[in-house]
């Protein structure tokens, strides 16, 4: 799913009083999820209007499209830098504590963005490497937050948690991806590099005196423990081994196309900054829309039957977009893409949160990623090279017959008892 790309999210809140996390047989304090929606609110503004010109800033400083998908590949927000940092890190928070990860995160983005502006403003393609590494590093975070959520409220609420959040990140990004189109069409790309740095800067503040940090079942922080921690990412337990193996399947297929989709429809089609936010922005609408629908009741669903609705939108967008070079039709299957997107996310989360213990969440989130990266990074590289040799559908239909693959892997290997694996 797309989002598996574009990672990629999220009033009264502002309590400085001591935060006590929810334990599963305690009461849930949910004031941590209401920080980390503002943050995920804020983020929807400037990130979804980031990711959509990166692709066509990058091509602009003139590398081939290949460079360009090796570059998503190794530092994306799915790329194998993130891949590889992200399980460490996650098994540090489990061990110390979740916040100051999530700190060092927003300010390793924050760094990130300042030399995009730097590479915007001298036409450099020299920071766009270092630029890019510290996007991915920046991610370390982002399996720490998911476990933060999943213990800030009941078991049962854990989807909506994570739908809310999402929801918060999406709303915004309705409006923030055209704006940010016409604003890189019009001023160029460092207004949206300055807009984003300033956004961020706020996101730093609000996570540094307001998120708080609870209890947490810490596991043990020592080298046995580091050790077992190596051979639990090397040879993971059989039910959760066949969940990472659904998110390699469906990393190979994300990275072929949509990976690196706008760059394809830049070069191809002469798309406008404009135009790609557009289609972002169409995509959003769809989750936002989406997500309402379910929100309410969704904790209460199947999530092996939302995984496998979720791939039925990823095919119809994919194979369209393989057939299609008519800008309308994109905006049609960015609503379906936006579809899958609202029921991939948290009902994947919520199936893997539910299937780990306390101490092992930001662990496995981070495996996740880690699974996706390394076998998913050449990807985006092989997607550039397929296109300049055989043209613009062929990555196109490589992911399509993938996300066939990844459907009839959840259907008939995934095994779910009460939102579980078995």
């Amino acid at each position: 799913m797309l989002i598996k790309v574009i990672q990629p999210i999220d009033l009264n809140i502002f309590d400085e009083s001591h935060l006590i996390m929810f334990e599963e047989s305690g009461t849930p304090d949910n004031r941590n999820i209401k920080v980390l929606t503002v943050r995920s609110l804020l983020r929807g503004i400037y990130q979804r209007m980031f990711m959509t010109i990166r692709q066509p800033f990058i091509l602009s400083l003139n590398p081939s499209l290949a460079m360009m998908g090796l570059i998503e590949g190794l530092g994306g927000f799915q790329g194998l830098l993130p891949a590889l940092i992200q399980p460490f890190f996650g098994w540090l928070s489990d061990r110390m504590k979740r916040k100051p990860f999530i700190v060092l995160g927003s300010l390793l983005m924050e760094f990130s963005l300042i030399l995009f502006f730097v590479s915007g403003l001298t036409s450099s393609f020299f920071f766009i490497i270092p630029a890019v590494i510290l996007t991915a590093s920046s991610a370390l975070a982002m399996p720490i937050i998911d476990s933060l959520i999943a213990e800030s409220v009941e078991t049962s609420k854990r989807s909506g948690a994570y739908n809310k959040i999402l929801l918060a990140a999406t709303v915004p990004s309705i409006f923030s991806t055209i704006i940010g189109g016409i604003l890189a069409d019009r001023f160029g790309f460092i207004s949206v590099f300055t807009i984003s740095i300033i956004i961020q800067c706020i996101i730093i503040f609000i996570v540094v005196f307001f998120l708080k940090d609870g209890p947490i079942e810490k596991g043990a922080l020592n080298f046995s423990e580091l050790r077992s921690f190596i051979h639990r990412n090397i040879s993971p337990s059989l039910k959760l081994r066949k969940f990472y193996l659904m998110n390699v399947i469906d990393a190979i297929s994300v990275g072929l196309g949509p990976g690196i989709l706008y760059g394809l429809l830049r070069l191809n089609f002469g798309f406008s900054n404009s135009q790609l936010g557009i289609l972002a922005s169409v995509n959003a609408v769809s989750m936002v829309l989406t997500q309402i629908l379910i929100s309410r009741k969704i904790m209460t669903y199947n999530v092996k039957k939302l995984l496998v609705l979720s791939n039925v939108g990823y095919l119809i967008y994919a194979g369209g977009s393989a057939v299609s070079n008519n800008f309308f039709v994109f905006v049609l299957l960015e609503i379906a893409m936006g579809i899958g997107i609202a029921l991939w996310m948290p009902s994947h989360k919520t199936l893997l949160v539910n299937s780990v213990t306390k101490s092992e969440r930001a662990e496995a989130m981070g495996r996740v990623r880690l699974y996706r990266g390394i076998f998913g990074f050449p990807a985006p590289f092989i997607g550039g090279v397929l296109y300049e040799q055989f043209g613009y559908p062929v990555p196109l239909w490589g992911c399509f017959i993938l996300g066939i693959v990844t459907t009839y892997y959840i259907y008939f290997h995934i095994q779910v008892k009460e939102n579980r694996l078995v």
